[in-house]
């Protein structure tokens, strides 16, 4: 087996990431506002992962985009790729959870801008401290989700995404085969 150096300065790149707990992480959703800044890109990774996990249950296939795109992740349908922007908060404040739908980042030299009409199809709200997803195809620039419709979310993941999915005039589930049964949520 032959042997490729790196290039200078690349090292650190092929090491092995650190498995070290962050032991600020350990209590959440509990944790401070600093925490809370410190790890947001990793708590919006979560919330990808958590509707693509969504998804999966419902018997769809997605896949994660690259970062700067306007949108997160794409949905293969029978009519065509669904385009999904997600928007992940932590914690309800108030009795919601508050959700700014926004592109980019206070720090980045574009800043923070509204997101055009044909950035996405489709936003997915993740409530993260209580593992729930909402569906919809409002591109409202504030949205909240109130501590009251989570019970409801967890009993039915499907529900918001079929709602979404008639607001844009799209029959997304097509009729199961003869023979099989239907998935059941």
């Amino acid at each position: 087996m032959t042997h490729q150096p790196t290039l200078v300065g690349l090292e650190e790149l092929f090491n092995c990431p650190s498995t070290t707990v962050h032991q600020d992480l350990l209590q959440f959703p509990e944790i401070d506002a600093e925490t809370r800044r410190y790890h947001g890109k990793q708590f919006g990774r979560a919330g990808e992962l958590l509707v693509e996990s969504v998804f999966l249950s419902l018997g769809l296939q997605s896949v994660g985009v690259a970062e700067h795109s306007p949108f997160d992740c794409v949905v293969f349908l029978e009519q065509g790729v669904l385009r999904v922007q997600v928007k992940t908060v932590t914690r309800p404040r108030g009795g919601c959870f508050n959700f700014n739908v926004s592109r980019g980042y206070h720090r980045s030299p574009a800043g923070v801008r509204r997101y055009s009409e044909n950035d996405f199809d489709l936003l997915a709200l993740v409530c993260l401290s209580e593992n729930v997803v909402k569906f919809t195809a409002d591109r409202r620039r504030s949205q909240s989700i109130g501590v009251e419709e989570i019970a409801a979310l967890r009993r039915r993941p499907g529900a918001s995404f079929e709602a979404a999915m008639s607001d844009l005039g799209v029959d997304q589930m097509p009729p199961a085969p003869a023979g099989l049964m239907p998935f059941c949520y």
